[in-house]
This record gives C-alpha cells, sequence and structure tokens, in this order.
C-alpha cells in the first residue's frame, strides 16, 4: 500500500481501496509509489505516482486525480519518457486551478524533480506534460550538509519545496521554489512554466527565474503560502515553523518565528494549507526524524512522526508576519526581481543539454 487514510483510531486503509496496490511492481494500471499529493478548491485529489520502487523504474510515472465526492478516478496522465530522467524523483506537485465558476478545466500542475533538477509541467486541459530546467533547481554543494537535533548527514538534493502565490483576477500567479540543499530562495511567474515552447526545448531562459538576494539561516524542507500571501517554511537548526509577508523583502529580518521546538519541530517535510468547512485556513505541518534514518539510528522506542495543525487566524493573531508592508504598490515583492517577458528563448546550460 503506497496511499491511505487515517482514521480516528489510527489505522492505515488503502485509499480509494486495496485493488488499486495489488501487485505493485506488476500492476502499472494500480499505484505504485505515491511520494506526495495535493487537493484543490475543486475537491479533487491529485496524486504523483513515481512508478518507482527504490531506484527502479518499474511503471512510467503518472498523475492521477481523484474526485474526493465518490473516490472515483476522474483523471490520469502517464508521463512520456521525454518529460523526465531515468534518475528523476517527482516530489511536491502544486496545483494551480483558474476556476471560471464552476469550470476546473483550466488548470496545471507544477511537480519538483529532486533528482533531475527541474520541474514537470503538466497541462490538463490539453492532456501534455513538459521538462523544464534550470540552475536553481540544482543543489548547492556548500548546502550538502544538514545538521538536526546534533545528528549530521550529507544529502544533495534539488528542488524540492514549492508554494504558489494567491490568484488574483488579470494577475500572474508565482510558484516560490528552492532545493533541499540550499538557503536560497527563487520565484519563477507562472506564464513561464506554462509555456508549451518547453516541448521542444526544455533549458529556461536564464533570466526567467529568480533568486532572492538574502538567503535563510540555514536549509528548509517544505513550505506553503496561505490566501494572503503569507509563507510558512520550517528550519533545521534550530527545529521550527517561520512565516515570512511576501509584500515584504525576503530576509532573515522579515521571518517571525511561529513555533519552535527541539524535538517535536525536526525536518518538517509536509507543509500544507488546509481550508476548514468552516472556510478558514489551517496550516497542517508533517515532522520526522530523518536525520535518523539516515545516521542509522533511528529507533522505535522514540516518537518519529507527528502531526500538528492550527488555524492561520491563530497563528497570525499577534504575528508582524500578518502586519501589511507600507509599500504596497509592487505587491508581490517577487514583482521587484522578476521578468515580465514570459517569452522562451533557446538557450542551453552547458552540460544540462546533455542530460
Amino acid at each position: 500500500m503506497t496511499l491511505g487514510t487515517v482514521d480516528d483510531q489510527g489505522r492505515i486503509s488503502a485509499y480509494p481501496d486495496y485493488a488499486w496496490h495489488d501487485n505493485q511492481d506488476l500492476n502499472c494500471n494500480g499505484m505504485t509509489s505515491v511520494f506526495r499529493v495535493a487537493i484543490d478548491e475543486c475537491n479533487r485529489l491529485w496524486v504523483m505516482d513515481t512508478g518507482k520502487i527504490g531506484a527502479k523504474q518499474v511503471c512510467p510515472p503518472q498523475v492521477l486525480a481523484f474526485d474526493l465526492s465518490t473516490d472515483q478516478l476522474i483523471y490520469r496522465h502517464i508521463v512520456k519518457e521525454t518529460s523526465y530522467k531515468p534518475w528523476s524523483a517527482f516530489v511536491t506537485p502544486v496545483v494551480d486551478v483558474r476556476k471560471n465558476g464552476g469550470d476546473c478545466s483550466d488548470t496545471f500542475l507544477y511537480v519538483a524533480d529532486l533528482r533531475g533538477f527541474g520541474f514537470l509541467v503538466l497541462d490538463v486541459t490539453n492532456d501534455r506534460t513538459w521538462r523544464v530546467t534550470h540552475r536553481l533547481a540544482f543543489p548547492f554543494p556548500s548546502r550538502g550538509t544538514f545538521t538536526i537535533d546534533g545528528e549530521s548527514f550529507d544529502l544533495m538534493d534539488g528542488v524540492l519545496g514549492m508554494a504558489l502565490s494567491p490568484l488574483h483576477t488579470g494577475k500572474d500567479r508565482y510558484l516560490y521554489f528552492h532545493a533541499l540543499a540550499s538557503t536560497t530562495e527563487n520565484v519563477v511567474r507562472t506564464s513561464i512554466l506554462r509555456n508549451s515552447s518547453f516541448i521542444d526545448d526544455v533549458n529556461a531562459q536564464p533570466q526567467s527565474m529568480n533568486v532572492f538576494p538574502e538567503e535563510r539561516p540555514n536549509q528548509s524542507v517544505a513550505k506553503a503560502m496561505d490566501r494572503n500571501g503569507i509563507l510558512y517554511f520550517g528550519l533545521m537548526d534550530p527545529p521550527s515553523i517561520w512565516c515570512w509577508n511576501s509584500e515584504t523583502e525576503f530576509s532573515p529580518r522579515n521571518f517571525h518565528p511561529v513555533a519552535v521546538n527541539q524535538e517535536t519541530l525536526q525536518f518538517a517535510s509536509g507543509l500544507k494549507i488546509v481550508n476548514n468547512l468552516k472556510g478558514e485556513q489551517e496550516l497542517w505541518v508533517l515532522t520526522n526524524s530523518f536525520q535518523r534514518m539516515m545516521t542509522g539510528s533511528l529507533s522505535s522506542n522514540r516518537v518519529n512522526f507527528r502531526i500538528h495543525a492550527e488555524e492561520i487566524s491563530v497563528l497570525m493573531a499577534n504575528s508582524p508576519c500578518a502586519v501589511a508592508s507600507k509599500d504596497r504598490n509592487h505587491g508581490h515583492y517577487a514583482n521587484l526581481i522578476s521578468m515580465k517577458d514570459d517569452n522562451h528563448i533557446m538557450f542551453r546550460y552547458g552540460a544540462v543539454s546533455y542530460l
């Protein structure tokens, strides 16, 4: 079983049922290896199935969508070989829905390729994918050593954390992203990623993606952005969750703690903004003892996985992140550093063109 639901008693059941998980190394009509999922405002569950068992690609990667009202499959896309590499590892699907009334057909998915150092873009309407590469999706060797709770390990993973800015009528959206082995934050206009010319050339124009001048104090895994444009992210040391208002300069001066706990907030590998039944937003965080797995010190005598949740209104009640920028003319701070021209220009990054 690679995808399940958890009931009130903590029991895990296969989703949508066990038939989807039979013969995982032989049945490519089911699910093979799901890394992460996303739920959109149209009540659809998007599933990124890597198709891998260990390092072996036993089935093609696929994207599945289920109607959460019926738990029935409503969409499947098999990723073509030209959109991934043998070493690709697809994580972090981000759903971009441009809803028109009740019509949810205008949907794109942006998926981080952790080991392929790029992005998978899925155009749902036209049922096609393309790959996008850029130097900012690569890891930084100088940031490849991680220290959590006194234990250190090396890991050279590329783009992992991604978050989408709120949708405003008539305006472009931003995709914020960073590599795991990095301390930088990067941004790209979604109109650039949605350009199908990448089908012919996967290399993004150098200036099409931008890095903020200042950096985090150490590495971060997952992140999420709420409807007010506030970004939430974890830090390794100390284990903690922080916020940043995207109207302000991306700088440690504008990072503010949401929660800090040396034991319970280690390696925040999952962050989600969830709309509850009242229409209020909540922050959900999954933390784990990843460093113990990497160093071989994992023990069942300790709690290694935790899920945390709280309403955004509670978290932001007295937070500086909720204070609007004094200069709101620019909207997102990303407007000041990102290019507005979304024309795709052919460009090759040295050896990347041969990968």
